[in-house]
């Protein structure tokens, strides 16, 4: 499998998970950018056969309903698609957004994938445990959630958000550079570096190839420490900080 970040962070967040080499299909993570962005990022259209989208906020669902209108089957919680509805207060521009159930598997193409809950101040929010039915893959996407509440056996590669760490962010709240409104959203909404290696740590890493930080906070996060900490925590040397632009490979094998 292939990773290409085509945004990640506040901004807006999109994401091509290929597999299968050259003629095998992907998925989009979340279209918080404009369609014409992900289009041109993109490239191979034809390939993409879905979309999931973890809430419904505007840096992870923007481009929701014009991507399915283009012909992409796009898929979220009930909750987050009628927030979108209401929001837009166009329902019938929507008939084409198709309701995910929690914990219930369902085939997209060549994958089966499955929306779990997580923790962030939205309707209806959840993370995807995506598995590539050919060569038996499987991938969490996680973000925007500050805890994980269900652990995932047997997971080759972790795709999680990791916002801030608690030493930026306690020496921001001391400096009166960080509100404390803000401070107490972001722990109850956020996952910290923290948190992160918790939740790791409590999950089985023995078929753990590679893990993508994703949604890292401009102001409130530390690169090299993030990496390096998750490299110490799981054991694995294939530990990346998502950046824009980028493609990180995901292999099973390093050859």
């Amino acid at each position: 499998m292939d990773l290409q970040v085509i945004a990640t962070g506040s901004a807006g967040n999109c994401y091509v998970l290929r597999a299968g080499g050259a003629h095998g299909q992907s998925l989009l993570l979340d279209a918080g950018i404009s369609p014409e962005q992900i289009a041109v990022a993109t490239q191979d259209w034809d390939r993409i056969a879905g979309c999931l989208v973890t809430h419904e906020h505007q840096d992870h669902a923007k481009s929701a309903i014009e991507i399915s209108r283009r012909g992409i089957r796009t898929y979220a919680t009930q909750g987050t698609i009628d927030t979108i509805r209401e929001r837009q207060r166009h329902s019938d521009e929507y008939v084409q957004l198709r309701s995910a159930r929690y914990r219930q598997a369902f085939p997209i193409g060549d994958f089966t994938v499955t929306a779990f809950p997580v923790e962030h101040d939205a309707a209806e929010p959840c993370g995807w445990l995506i598995r590539y039915d050919p060569t038996g893959e499987t991938v969490v996407y996680a973000t925007d959630t500050y805890y994980l509440r269900h652990t995932f056996p047997g997971v080759h590669y972790w795709i999680v958000e990791c916002n801030y760490t608690e030493s930026i962010l306690q020496r921001q709240l001391e400096e009166g550079d960080l509100d404390g409104k803000l401070r107490t959203r972001l722990l109850t909404s956020h996952m910290s570096l923290r948190r992160l290696c918790d939740a790791l740590e409590a999950n089985d890493l023995t078929e753990l190839r590679a893990i993508v930080l994703v949604h890292l906070s401009d102001a409130r996060s530390d690169e090299r420490i993030m990496v390096e900490t998750i490299k110490d925590v799981t054991g694995t040397e294939d530990v990346w900080a998502a950046e824009a632009g980028e493609t990180y490979q995901l292999r099973l094998t390093p050859f």
